[in-house]
Order: structure tokens, then C-alpha cells, then sequence
């Protein structure tokens, strides 16, 4: 339970896929992740992770440097197995909006919703970004331990598209080609 400023006292969820998320419905937020502005999503994401991370406190039970909240995910709610799609919005970092459902994202929602007992193992189900529309799935594979917790195994897909290139030239007279530090 934390106090959402605008909002009251919220329920939120917080799993683990890679990086720490706050989930939450929309619905919990005045709000319909599938047809609210986008910046009435981002603004309402930003005050869950605010007040998060002002009245919880996150940790890792294997890296310290992982202990901290990414962002937070607001979903359609809808957490049980079902055929059909579910929809969610990434407001991560610096109020940025992920263009997918987030990979590391789905893998915190899977485990959630395994651990609630909203999905089976092999269970697959989809999953639906409200900024685009483009859909990833994932489903827990197998049981695991993550320190004392009980954890999942989580597999996720979904279609990326090649956007470019990068070429780094090194000449041998280069002082810095090994690199620096800065202290």
C-alpha cells in the first residue's frame, strides 16, 4: 500500500525481471491504459515511482546495485490467464515510455502473476503495449530460488526490427585507444 499523491493510498505490486517495476492498474489511477493521453499515463507513472521509492524499500537478495525501482508499468488490470492480450504502458529512467510491452518488463509480469497463482507453468500469454500496439509473449518455465525467494524461470518473445549500425575505427597511434579513466 503506498500514498500516491492525487491518488490516495494504491495498491501496487513490485516483481523483479532484470530490473525492479512497480505495477499498477490504471483503473487504481483514474485512468484506462488503452485510451488515456499518453502524458495523463506518464505523469500518473512518474508519481507511483516517486512515492515508491520515498516509502519502500527495494532489495536484491544477490546485488545491491540491482536494488532499485526502473519504473512503473500501469496496466488494463487484467492479470488472469486469459487468450487475449493484456495491455500495458513502461514509463521507466527519466520518464521515458518503452515502444514495447518491455522485455525485462514481461518477465516481472509473468512472475508476478505465476506467484499470485494467475498462471500456470507453459502458460503463455500475450502481452500488448498501449503506446504501439506491438505485442510480446512470455510464460514462466520453470520453478527457481533467487536467494530465500521462490522465483521463476521466464521465457519472452516478441519481433524486433534491425535499425542501423555502428563502426568504431582504432588507429594504432592512438594514446587513448585502450581508454581512460576518469577520477
Amino acid at each position: 500500500m503506498i500514498d500516491v499523491p492525487g491518488h490516495g493510498k494504491v495498491v501496487v505490486d513490485i516483481a523483479y525481471g532484470g530490473a525492479f517495476y512497480a505495477f499498477v492498474s490504471a483503473e487504481k489511477l483514474g485512468l484506462d491504459v488503452c485510451s488515456a493521453k499518453t502524458r495523463d499515463l506518464v505523469d500518473a507513472a512518474s508519481t507511483v515511482t516517486k512515492a515508491v521509492k520515498a516509502q519502500f524499500k527495494i532489495n536484491h537478495p544477490d546485488s545491491e546495485d540491482l536494488a532499485f525501482l526502473y519504473g512503473t508499468i500501469i496496466t488494463d488490470g487484467k492479470d488472469a490467464y486469459s487468450e487475449e492480450p493484456t495491455t500495458n504502458i513502461c514509463v521507466f529512467a527519466d520518464e521515458q515510455v518503452d515502444r514495447s510491452p518491455t522485455g525485462s518488463g514481461v518477465t516481472a509480469r509473468i512472475a508476478l502473476q505465476y506467484h499470485k497463482g494467475l498462471l500456470e507453468l507453459n502458460q503463455t500469454r500475450a502481452f500488448k503495449s498501449s503506446a504501439t500496439g506491438s505485442v510480446f509473449t512470455g510464460k514462466a518455465v520453470r520453478e527457481a530460488k533467487c536467494g530465500d525467494f521462490q522465483a521463476v524461470i521466464v521465457e519472452v518473445s516478441g519481433q524486433a526490427h534491425y535499425t542501423g549500425t555502428a563502426s568504431f575505427t582504432v588507429e594504432d597511434d592512438d594514446p587513448l585507444r585502450d581508454g581512460f579513466l576518469l577520477k
